[in-house]
């Protein structure tokens, strides 16, 4: 009965000893995979936000150019029964969402003013399409990413680039973040 007993007792303690150390393994596995999940969910969200920008360097600067080129980003948002306008509403919106900046007024030329809406300015634009280098969370809680950009002027030939742009966390924003600054640096070669 004793034996009976002792191997009874050494079963449930090598049985509970195999379990807490598979545990803790596939925990962390798990753990690590979520992480993984996390920072691609991360990589995709930035990814998006750079390939919908078109404010970049001293843009920042003026809160007029930060409205022009941010038109550029939601031209398939324009009113249907008159394309040369969109919504005011949706122009701060995005402004809002995109890089935390709250447009007041809307500065437009007298002769093309519509109430409620913002004239967009017939021009040539230049496209960006952002591949990600690195993404760094800095200790503040913002994150730096490092891209390769492919910048194709309305006028000219492709060439690729760099940037450098600053994300910071907002809850309030649809995009979970916002644009802070976004640098393009010297051209890297063309295409």
């Amino acid at each position: 009965m004793k034996k009976k007993i002792f191997i009874i007792t050494l079963s449930v303690c090598l049985f509970a000893l195999i379990t807490c150390a598979v545990m803790p393994a596939s925990a962390n596995k798990a753990d690590v995979s979520s992480e993984i999940l996390s920072d691609r969910a991360l990589d995709a969200r930035f990814l998006n936000m750079l390939n919908r920008n078109f404010v970049y360097n001293c843009d920042f600067e003026s809160a007029d150019v930060v409205t022009e080129n941010s038109i550029l980003a939601i031209l398939d948002r324009r009113e249907d029964n008159d394309s040369d306008y969109i919504s005011d509403t949706v122009v701060k919106g995005f402004i809002k969402d995109m890089y935390g900046i709250e447009i007041l007024g809307i500065n437009e030329d007298p002769s093309v003013h519509k109430e409620g809406y913002v004239y967009i300015v017939p021009r040539g634009f230049t496209s960006y399409r952002h591949t990600i280098n690195s993404v760094s969370e800095n200790e503040d809680g913002s994150f730096t990413v490092y891209s390769t950009v492919t910048v194709s002027p309305h006028d000219d030939e492709p060439f690729l680039t760099t940037a450098e742009t600053l994300f910071v966390k907002n809850s309030a924003s649809a995009f979970g973040y916002n644009i802070i600054y976004s640098n393009l640096k010297t051209v890297a070669s063309g295409i």
